[in-house]
């Protein structure tokens, strides 16, 4: 019965589909994450004695699906952003959807070739090509495997060790080896005791290590000096920044003031792209157009210079004195700038609704008073490289206490991406066991500990305030130090065995 369906001329590709609905419905925003334990198993099937260049099709297939599903919130994106009708919207969730899907593309034709070519168990070479894959594949939204699992603490500690490709490799180890259990209980009935142990003892050394950590941070966080943050959500989008930014403003002023009589916070974080009118002499604001708070504020607003517009934000004591600012340095293509704009400027006028910003530089920390802190702007946040840059502590090398991020979500409407985009960053805390503050135009705010749990969050699209005591850390972490090295030992493995077939085919071609 079993061979009859999978030599089924049309299996393979419902199996592909099936991979990638299970895909997005098991991350972020669908949050069924005990789907991502099994979503490889249909697609592994189907790969059974695939030629590897059938299997790299067989797995876009099923990375389009997964990605077109996850993604679908892209569309809004595209429309809101770029201002494309939806038929080119469409289009550009299809484009996304088939380069992100290479992923699973090249990794199911590097298991495929080094399967067939060395006859290596898939159990250990599915996690090292996937993660090789994942850690290399450019991404327009990276979208790490991993982080589909950010609600299940003891899991994702060894973020601080491996990052989240680490997290990734684990997911997939778990896919692999329960395929390979099913596989040899259809065709041999037997259960293979070897690698079915050995993943229950990896899962119990991640859990108690997680265990570990968890009882370490909270130690951390009991003993360290606290901050009181509170966050302003006015629930305005972005369109309503352009149309009416004066009622925009105030509504920031007057939630904040509220905020500050009712809570006393030691730093008021308004979001991202807040339309504060930036004329300011000898490095001072006037405090009335921030709405003469009498506490530190921290916002995002767009600044004009010669070299262009830069997506800020800036850091203002009581008295209206910027204490520092940070450009954003990692844009949005075809949102904050055009691919290849600036060698053919054309390109523009076939998108006028895109802006060109102009790139930061600076990778340097903030100081509000004897505190340092680190502070990225919009989807920054999702890049694990460049906030490990920004958590290096710049040129003096003032490693910073804590992470805020000021973010723009409501160009993808009431979608899923909010969720995506939270559980993404929340890896961030874990990685450099810091607390990450952010705040957004729309929703989600939130308050994430170093352990990456969400401790206090907003809704999306509702007007709210929120208030914490964050604690202020000290320290660095293998990650923090050593960065992707899982993902780099990974790629080479995989290039080396990659190297092996290769050498073994022309061997054969010789004799």
């Amino acid at each position: 019965m079993l061979n009859r369906i999978t030599s089924h001329p049309f299996f393979p590709w419902l199996a592909a589909v099936a991979s990638g609905i299970l895909l997005f419905l098991g991350y972020a925003g669908f949050d069924q994450f005990y789907l991502e334990w099994i979503f490889l198993v249909p697609l592994f099937w189907a790969l059974r004695g695939a030629r590897p260049r059938r299997a790299f099709l067989i797995g876009w297939v099923a990375g389009i699906v997964g990605h077109a599903g996850g993604f679908y919130w892209v569309i809004e994106m595209f429309k809101q952003f770029a201002g494309a009708p939806f038929p080119f919207a469409l289009v550009g969730l299809v484009l996304l959807a088939a380069s992100n899907g290479i992923v699973m593309a090249a990794w199911a034709w590097g298991i495929r070739l080094i399967a067939a070519g060395r006859g290596w168990q898939v159990v250990w070479v599915a996690p090292v090509v996937w993660t090789a894959m994942e850690k290399f594949w450019p991404e327009v939204f990276p979208n790490y495997l991993g982080a589909s699992q950010y609600r299940l603490s003891h899991l994702t500690q060894i973020a601080d060790f491996t990052g989240v490709l680490g997290v990734s490799f684990l997911v997939v180890y778990i896919n692999a080896t329960l395929y390979w259990v099913t596989a040899c209980w259809c065709e041999e009935r037997r259960v293979p005791w070897r690698p079915l142990s050995a993943l229950a003892l990896s899962l119990l050394l991640v859990v108690g290590y997680g265990e570990m950590r968890l009882r370490e941070v909270e130690r951390q966080v009991a003993s360290a000096q606290t901050l009181k943050v509170g966050l302003v959500q006015a629930n305005r989008g972005a369109a309503d920044m352009h149309v009416d930014a004066d009622t925009v403003l105030k509504e920031h002023r007057d939630l904040s003031r509220g905020l500050v009589e009712s809570e006393r916070p030691d730093l008021v974080v308004w979001p991202e792209g807040v339309p504060v009118s930036l004329s300011f002499r000898e490095g001072v604001l006037p405090t009335a157009a921030l709405g003469d708070l009498g506490t530190p504020l921290l916002f995002g607003a767009c600044l004009r210079t010669a070299d262009g517009i830069c997506n800020s934000a800036f850091l203002v004591d009581r008295s209206g004195r910027i204490l520092g600012s940070y450009d954003k340095t990692v844009l949005v293509p075809f949102g904050e700038y055009i691919p290849f704009g600036d060698t053919f400027p054309s390109l523009y006028s076939w998108s006028p609704y895109s802006s060109r910003f102009w790139r930061g530089q600076s990778e340097e920390p903030l100081l509000l008073g004897n505190h340092v802190i680190s502070l990225s702007i919009c989807y920054e946040d999702i890049f694990p490289l460049h906030i490990r840059k920004l958590m290096a502590g710049g040129k003096e090398r003032r490693v910073p206490e804590v992470m805020f991020n000021l973010t723009n979500d409501s160009w993808y409407g009431k979608s899923t991406e909010p969720v995506q985009h939270l559980a993404l960053a929340s890896f961030r805390s874990i990685e450099n066991r810091r607390s990450l503050v952010r705040v957004t135009n729309t929703g989600i705010s939130a308050f994430v500990d170093p352990a990456g749990r969400i401790v206090k969050s907003t809704g999306i699209w509702t007007k709210e305030t929120l208030v914490d005591k964050i604690p202020l850390l000290q320290g660095r972490t293998v990650y923090s130090t050593a960065g992707d090295w899982i993902g780099w030992l990974s790629a080479f493995l995989f290039a080396a065995a990659v190297t092996s077939v290769c050498v073994s085919a022309r061997r054969k071609l010789r004799e």
